[in-house]
């Protein structure tokens, strides 16, 4: 049986963040994104309350949103749960996720149940540190989150939650930002560098702008920036890949959001180990993390994007029902009936 819930303070606390905001950007301006409601959002919280309760889980944590996401899937529960907001307070921005995430984690509670796409997740994993994630996409791209029912995800979480789950977390690698020898940032999916001045629309999706995209994984199959990665670089187990964009190499037919597959021409393409850093070359530059323009250089002395492999431990929702099914942990015995 997995030991990490039993070590913590509460191991029958879990943790939520939805981000009202998340899948909302302007991206389903050029694209045919799906859109998730904040309605649709508080569905997908109830069931995973539900589930949460189903799993005995005595005490759920919770960031206050602008909305009210969680408030209002609470309302009315049969179930009994002891749901608290987190102490903290809020400025219904980024840095709520931010905050919330580090506190939680001081909780020592057994997982977090993020609600958002790449950008919500990214924000909580500057600070999450250990604290495990189980996340539910409801963003645009969404290659860090799951595409999974409520239900499942608080199953899964709740198994975690009450240690009755065998060990199947991963540690999921990261990109670091790294300013003058100071980490200014990280990306859980991948880094564009964009000749684009201004950060105007933070999505970015336009690959005529883009000058390099480094991805933390090579990933075929998914949206957004790293799905050139995906189409041109051989699949690398154990590292990522820095691709070169513009004329003389290659042109590769990429998914760069949901219903938008356009050519983009590739230079070239170099495997990245992790520990070794690209260093970025073009200054001016603005990057765009997880698909979000973030920083905007001016003038640095030597800008480099560093592979990590100590990203945020991350819990498989469908994984872990799994390993519950081949381990028996879904199963009542006689007596607890």
């Amino acid at each position: 049986m997995n030991g990490h819930a039993s070590q913590r303070g509460e191991p029958t606390s879990v943790g939520i963040i939805a981000n009202p905001a998340a899948g909302k950007d302007v991206r389903r301006l050029v694209a045919l994104a799906s859109t998730f409601d904040n309605q649709e959002k508080v569905r997908i919280v109830r069931r995973v309350l539900a589930a949460l309760a189903a799993l005995g889980i005595e005490r759920v944590w919770y960031l206050r949103d602008s909305f009210g996401i969680v408030e209002r899937a609470a309302e009315g529960m049969t179930q009994r749960l002891d749901i608290r907001p987190v102490p903290i307070p809020c400025t219904f921005t980024a840095t709520d996720s931010e905050r919330a995430a580090a506190w939680l984690a001081e909780q020592r509670v057994a997982c977090l149940v993020t609600l958002g796409g790449d950008g919500t997740n990214r924000v909580v994993a500057r600070s999450c540190r250990d604290l495990p994630l189980v996340p539910i996409a409801t963003g645009t791209n969404n290659v860090f989150p799951f595409l999974v029912d409520g239900t499942i995800a608080g199953v899964a979480a709740g198994l975690l939650a009450s240690g009755r789950l065998p060990d199947c977390l991963q540690r999921w690698p990261r990109l670091e930002v790294w300013i003058d020898g100071t980490l200014a940032d990280i990306a859980l999916i991948d880094v564009a560098v964009s000749r684009e001045r201004f950060l105007g629309a933070r999505a970015i999706w336009d690959p005529t702008s883009i000058e390099q995209v480094i991805v933390a994984r090579v990933l075929p199959g998914v949206i957004g920036l790293a799905a050139i990665a995906g189409a041109v670089c051989p699949r690398q187990d154990h590292g990522g890949a820095t691709v070169k964009l513009g004329p003389g190499g290659t042109t590769a037919l990429a998914p760069l959001a949901p219903g938008l597959v356009v050519p983009v021409p590739v230079r070239d393409w170099e495997p990245l180990s992790p520990d070794h850093a690209v260093p970025i070359e073009t200054i001016p530059c603005t990057l765009a993390l997880d698909g979000e323009r973030e920083l905007r250089i001016e003038r640095a002395e030597q800008v480099l994007v560093r592979l990590s492999a100590a990203g945020p431990l991350v819990l498989d929702p469908r994984l872990a029902l799994q390993e519950a099914a081949r381990s028996g942990a879904l199963l009542i015995p006689p007596l607890a009936l």
